[in-house]
């Protein structure tokens, strides 16, 4: 089982890194879902950092971006809460467009 959730650790650190190079991230990348919370400690002494940021000459970019684990049940909720805030949220009536600042 151990050789299982290393192994799985690997391929989501090559997988992720491979998006923030594809998606250009900046301010860092956001692991949340699935069964990711429930093996948190594993992810620490996991090669995963290892294998993200082993991307040849786009490394220096990969190992000054950092890498969050969200561990709240229901992260899509908070970002849902955040986005209509009473002050953040605008709704433009005469074209029905709605404006987030």
């Amino acid at each position: 089982a151990a050789q299982a959730v290393d192994m799985f650790f690997c391929f989501l650190g090559t997988v992720a890194g491979d998006l923030a190079l594809t998606l250009a991230a900046q301010g860092g990348i956001y692991l949340a879902g699935g069964i990711l919370p429930q093996i948190a400690e594993a992810l620490t002494g996991s090669r995963f950092r290892e294998r993200f940021v082993d991307k040849g000459r786009y490394r220096c970019y990969l190992e000054i971006l950092p890498t969050y684990l969200l561990t709240h049940p229901f992260p899509a909720l908070l970002g849902l809460r955040a986005l209509v805030r009473c002050d953040r949220f605008v709704i433009d009536r005469a074209d029905q467009h709605i404006a987030v600042s």
